[in-house]
């Protein structure tokens, strides 16, 4: 078994183990080979009657890659070699030797509680494209395949480094052949998992890095929602930095970012390629009024149609809120009168006024029963007002935008805000859309069909992403 201290190939003395999973061992150790020592980094991996042949075929494909590349912020490849079972503790072991780059890996920090600010996130974004450019535009392109924050690592120069290459591919993937899955659970796109891996997947897993980084949860654990990641209503960010991952989570490649310099040159200048979204068309038979100009958004939301039942209770809720008018003014004339001559008696016949005193008390109870039944009435006249006659109305232009409850054309609710603080515009699935902003969310649609609501956001969506 490998110990601390021992010396591998006389040169690299053992000093801490740093991650062990099986058939793997990853070892901090110090180079002595060279004046002066220099702290390395020692991949392992056992070779053994277990070991999956593409386990090794991807250790020797990552020492190949590494040997081939020369970028300032990928640790430099120093040496491979293998030990015999004596050396290994009764195991071959193939050995992959790297610069040591002191640090914290961002996930460690994640652990620690480290809560990243935006201008963290964006120069770790920066810092992470750059090195995609680089290793993209190598021929053939290296894909990294596994970016999470595990493999960032923020050196003591304050520099991000990208590690563990053992998931890399430098060659395109091949129609009908074989292939291994590789990558983590929510960090890697779908693609990836076919294996059809490209350049737009190391974006899509960056993206999501960049969402644990701002919510602090890991992808896996927030929900999707048409295989997107549903994050923007657990940050304060900037509408148009939530917007720049949302394009490099994208599920579709078609509508992700293609390339890196791509990413890097919108996420500098805060524009945004033009992205086509299937067009969702109006459900057939809906009442939805909806009229658009490019500076100038309309929507009104009717209520669903009257039924006969609907009116019928209406016109008897009303019957009976004001028939019962006369006996509350009835119930209070009687009640002030009697409470008068108990007062009356209470000074000049203490002893009848006792009498009369339940008589006082059972017309108090049937005056508060009364008006409690009547406030039911009213509240129900209202809500049925309401579901029958009200309607949404929802305008917005390029500054502001007026979420409406009107009734009879008469607007009894109210909600004003500004364009610019509109996060996001959420379908929530059998529930209704919401609008989101930076201080609160705004319902609407409750009483559309579920294909109206998802037309109905696409269209909101739309017209906000043109602005």
């Amino acid at each position: 078994m490998l110990e601390a201290q021992q010396c591998l190939q006389g040169r690299y003395r053992l000093q801490e183990q740093l991650g062990q999973n099986p058939g793997r061992q990853t070892w901090l150790a110090q180079d002595v080979g060279v004046s002066p020592e220099e702290f390395v980094i020692v991949k392992l991996l056992a070779f053994n009657p277990q070991m999956q042949w593409d386990e090794f075929k991807l250790f020797e494909r990552e020492a190949q890659v590494l040997k081939q590349l020369n970028h300032p912020q990928i640790p430099q490849y120093r040496d491979y070699f293998s030990l015999d079972r004596e050396t290994g503790g009764g195991l071959y072991w193939f050995g992959l030797v790297q610069d040591y780059i002191p640090g914290a890996s961002v996930r460690q920090l994640l652990d620690r509680g480290k809560r990243f600010t935006q201008t963290e996130v964006k120069t770790i974004a920066q810092s992470v494209l750059e090195i995609l450019i680089y290793l993209h535009g190598l021929n053939p392109p290296v894909l990294h395949r596994d970016i999470k924050p595990s493999n960032l690592i923020i050196g003591e120069d304050k520099q991000v480094y990208l590690v563990d290459f053992g998931a890399v591919q430098n060659q395109a993937a091949t129609e009908g052949v074989t292939f291994t899955v590789v990558g983590t659970t929510g960090y890697s796109p779908l693609e990836q998992f076919w294996g059809k891996a490209v350049p737009a997947s190391d974006l899509y897993a960056l993206g999501a890095t960049l969402i644990h980084l701002l919510t602090g949860t890991a992808p896996a654990d927030l929900p999707q929602q048409d295989l997107r990641i549903q994050w923007s209503d657990r940050v304060s960010v900037d509408p148009q930095f939530i917007r720049w991952i949302e394009v490099l989570t994208e599920p579709d490649l078609e509508q992700r970012f293609s390339t890196a310099s791509q990413a890097l040159e919108a996420l500098s200048s805060n524009r945004y390629p033009k992205i086509h979204i299937p067009t969702i068309s109006k459900p057939r038979g809906s009442r939805v009024n909806l009229n658009k100009t490019p500076s100038f958004l309309s929507i009104r939301i009717p209520r669903p149609k009257r039924s006969l039942l609907q009116i019928i209770k209406l016109f008897g809720n009303l019957f009976l809120t004001v028939s019962s008018l006369p006996i509350v003014l009835l119930l209070i004339f009687m009640l002030i009168g009697i409470g008068l001559v108990v007062l009356t008696l209470l000074m000049y016949k203490p002893a009848i006024a006792l009498l009369l005193l339940p008589l006082v008390l059972l017309m108090g109870w049937s005056f508060i029963s009364t008006n409690q039944e009547l406030g039911r009435l009213h509240e129900e006249v209202a809500y049925t007002l309401r579901h029958i006659f009200g309607y949404y109305c929802l305008y917005l232009d390029r500054e502001s935008f007026l979420l409406e409850q009107k009734l009879f054309g008469l607007s009894y609710l109210r909600h004003v805000g500004k364009i610019s603080h509109i996060q996001n515009v959420k379908q929530i699935p059998f529930t209704e859309i919401r609008l989101e902003t930076q201080m609160m969310s705004y319902s609407l649609g409750q009483e559309l069909t579920e294909n109206e609501r998802r037309w109905l956001a696409q269209q909101i969506k739309n017209w906000l992403n043109e602005l």
